[in-house]
Parts: structure tokens; C-alpha cells; sequence
């Protein structure tokens, strides 16, 4: 029920025992994530202790994050939603993939994903925060129907200097 398909895309709950390794070559890419204030990881064990915190933290329904792999099997990235607040039926999302999975391969994962949470899920809003000046990852967000709802200056401290957040949202009515 959890995993499903996106276009030429397979998205699968992450095996902690399986994933290790390329999850660790995926987020040891420090632009993979650049726009989310996160360091990438130095050392292989760094991704065992995240595989093993996104397991708990989907075990108590607060956050599900899926390995996007290509037909050939190889993991291309990684998306998710977090923060799930079922009382208020919104959640936030997060990606992570190179710079080498285009608008066109988003375009088949992220519907694919919105429409899960909105329609297997029930949440009727989905969020995005990213660091302030990502203009690539602005435009892909525009260009997948999200809407800005604005910027959230000093929303966080990150190696020592404030972060700006800029707040993209897609509601359950957005959907085409």
C-alpha cells in the first residue's frame, strides 16, 4: 500500500538493512539538499542512523519518505512528507534528488505523491519549505502548481547565521 509507481518511477519505504550504501552516496551530495538547510552526510554510518530515524518516525505516523529508484533499479533521490498533523490534515514535503532528474521526471514523482497523501492519506495541504535563493528548485516548485505563500525570515539558525524559509503550499483543491 505504501509504495507505488510514478510514471517510469518505482517509490519504496526504505529497507535499512538494503539502503544503506545508497542512500549514503545520495545525501553525501552536499547539492542533493542544498536547499534545505542540512549538512550532507561524511561517513556511511551517518546513513544507518537516518534510515533508522525515518523508521521510527513512520512508525509513528508522523513522517513517510520514499527511495525513488529508475526502471533500471538505481536509486535517484529521495521525497517525503514529514510534520503530519492529522488533526489539521497537512503534512510537509521534502526532495531530494541531483541535479540530473529533470523537471519531467519530477513532474511524473510529485503528483504521484501529492495525490497519494491527498487521496490515501486524507491531508488536504501539503508544504514546502527551502531555503531563500534556491531559484531552480522556486521555478520546479511553480512549474508542479505549487503556490508562494511567502518568506518566514530568521525561521532557523543553520552553521551560524539565520535562515530564511520560503513557504510553498498545494492544497487537495489544486489538483488538476
Amino acid at each position: 500500500m505504501w509504495n507505488f509507481t510514478a510514471g517510469g518511477f518505482s517509490l519504496r519505504l526504505p529497507v535499512t538493512e538494503q539502503d544503506n550504501e545508497a542512500l549514503f552516496v545520495l545525501l553525501n551530495d552536499a547539492e542533493v539538499a542544498a536547499h534545505i538547510p542540512r549538512l550532507p552526510l561524511t561517513v556511511a554510518a551517518q546513513a544507518l542512523d537516518e534510515l533508522r530515524r525515518v523508521a521510527m518516525r513512520f512508525e509513528t505516523r508522523e513522517a513517510a519518505f520514499w527511495l525513488v529508484e529508475n526502471n533500471a533499479g538505481e536509486l535517484i533521490g529521495r521525497i517525503g512528507i514529514q510534520n503530519i498533523n492529522w488533526l489539521q490534515r497537512c503534512a510537509r514535503l521534502q526532495w531530494e534528488f541531483p541535479a540530473s532528474v529533470s523537471l519531467a521526471d519530477l513532474q511524473q514523482i510529485v503528483p504521484a505523491v501529492l495525490n497519494y497523501a491527498f487521496t490515501e492519506l486524507g491531508l488536504h495541504r501539503i508544504e514546502m519549505r527551502l531555503e531563500a535563493g534556491h531559484e531552480l528548485q522556486q521555478q520546479r516548485l511553480q512549474a508542479l502548481g505549487f503556490q508562494r505563500e511567502g518568506c518566514l525570515p530568521a525561521q532557523l539558525e543553520f552553521e551560524g547565521r539565520s535562515v530564511d524559509l520560503e513557504l510553498w503550499s498545494f492544497l487537495a483543491t489544486d489538483r488538476r
